[in-house]
């Protein structure tokens, strides 16, 4: 018995059709129409085994067409025959129930072997859409895969800094718990009124301290908090850094008494800052250049006028740290470096990230060298005028790897200098 066809497409496309069908000398019973809903009233009719369609008609057309067409003749199968290389849409036509997707540019060939192909009950797609589809789906697997990638990383980077919070509210806690029990120590002796008055003002200078050191934790924290929502704003100006830095000198300087303060401060030293927030930069380096010196070695502060700007450095005796671990704390918030820091030394783990976030905003740069003799150099320079910024100074070494959150800086060698000389030009990177 010959094989009922029902072929639907414009009257070109169904002369092409018909005449390239008939002169194949397979043995077919053809029916051809030009619209959507003449297609699906003829083959209720005469239950074509094949239907090749046109999907682009007015009326009905696409999708719509194929499932109406098979669900009018469930034994049918349709073949798609359209100039759409469309992956997307040759996978719409499938999804619909279609058993071939060709293109006209195949030619009718193409349609006749598709015809016998979903005779014997397979799919097939044009060799042009089968490689856009193998395409796609290549490129999507590729996606997926870096997609993939990024989402481990991103998991990766929130579980650490799941874990570096976590370190730092135990951080924190033992940070916060230590001056208030010194001060609720000292208030409870303070109550016995036989103590004599030269103990009594040891005492309220102990508590004063502590005080002071709680002060400074909270304004530390709400300052890390303002810098995140972005909502810091700096009240720059014109002024004499030199008593600032004299200030916080003298107060970490009785906040720790047994480290020997070196100042190297001259009698003015004119910058752009917010004194306030100029002062809790030093103030953070200084407190940890404190906390990990060597017992026998000095804290050095230096501040100098070059031609970028104000300079002011940090210097301690202790067993220095690398610059990735620098890198690391300036760039992430609630990092320590607790991997090469004794426990009982490290701080809330804010101080160095939320001191070069202040920095930023005040147009400068921060960077760290460690020292040679041992021990870690802290620097950073901010502009002398208002308006200005700091460039990143260039290395004199193309060679030498400039590392991750760290701006390029002076080695004990001279291969890298940081800064040009007084009275010569500033270079940028």
């Amino acid at each position: 018995m010959p094989t009922k066809v029902l072929l639907c497409d414009t009257p070109d496309g169904l002369a092409q059709l018909q005449y390239a069908l008939m002169k194949s000398g397979a043995s077919l019973e053809l029916e051809a129409v030009t619209d959507g809903f003449r297609a699906v009233e003829v083959a209720a009719r005469t239950q074509p085994e094949i239907v090749v369609t046109e999907i682009g008609l007015e009326g009905l057309a696409g999708a719509e067409l194929i499932r109406r067409l098979i669900a009018t003749v469930p034994e049918t199968s349709v073949i798609c025959w359209t100039n759409a290389p469309s992956p997307l849409l040759a996978a719409e036509m499938l999804a619909a129930g279609a058993s071939a997707y060709v293109l006209k540019e195949d030619g009718t060939d193409g349609v006749f072997r598709a015809m016998k192909a979903v005779h014997a009950g397979n799919v097939t797609l044009s060799p042009g859409v089968a490689s856009r589809v193998a395409e796609r789906l290549s490129t999507e697997a590729r996606q997926r895969a870096e997609l993939e990638a990024t989402l481990s990383e991103v998991s990766a980077h929130l579980e650490t800094l799941t874990s570096a919070k976590a370190d730092f509210l135990a951080n924190i806690s033992h940070e916060l718990r230590t001056p208030v029990t010194v001060a609720k120590g000292i208030a409870y002796v303070l109550k016995n009124r036989g103590i004599p008055e030269e103990e009594q003002d040891e005492f309220l200078g102990q508590l004063e301290a502590s005080l002071d050191k709680l002060m400074m934790l909270v304004d530390e924290m709400l300052t890390v908090a303002d810098l995140d929502r972005g909502t810091l704003t700096l009240n720059l100006d014109e002024v004499d850094l030199a008593p600032v830095l004299q200030h916080v000198a003298g107060e970490m300087g009785r906040q720790y008494p047994s480290v020997e303060m070196v100042r190297e401060i001259p009698e003015t030293l004119e910058g752009a800052a917010d004194p306030v927030r100029f002062a809790e930069v030093v103030r953070q380096l200084l407190d940890n250049a404190c906390r990990y010196t060597a017992e026998d070695s000095p804290v050095v502060l230096k501040g100098r006028a070059m031609d970028e700007g104000v300079v002011i450095s940090v210097t301690d005796g202790g067993e220095g740290m690398q610059r990735e671990i620098v890198a690391k704390a300036f760039d992430e918030p609630f990092t320590a470096g607790e991997d090469i820091l004794r426990k009982e030394r490290s701080g809330a783990g804010v101080g160095l990230h939320m001191a070069r976030q202040l920095v930023l905003q005040h147009g400068g740069i921060m960077w760290a060298d460690p020292v040679p003799a041992g021990g870690t150099r802290v620097s950073f320079v901010i502009p002398a005028r208002r308006g200005a910024r700091v460039q990143k100074p260039q290395l004199a070494d193309p060679s030498l790897p400039v590392r991750r959150g760290l701006e390029p800086s002076r080695e004990a060698s001279g291969n890298v200098l940081p800064f040009a000389q007084r009275g010569s030009s500033a270079t940028s990177s």
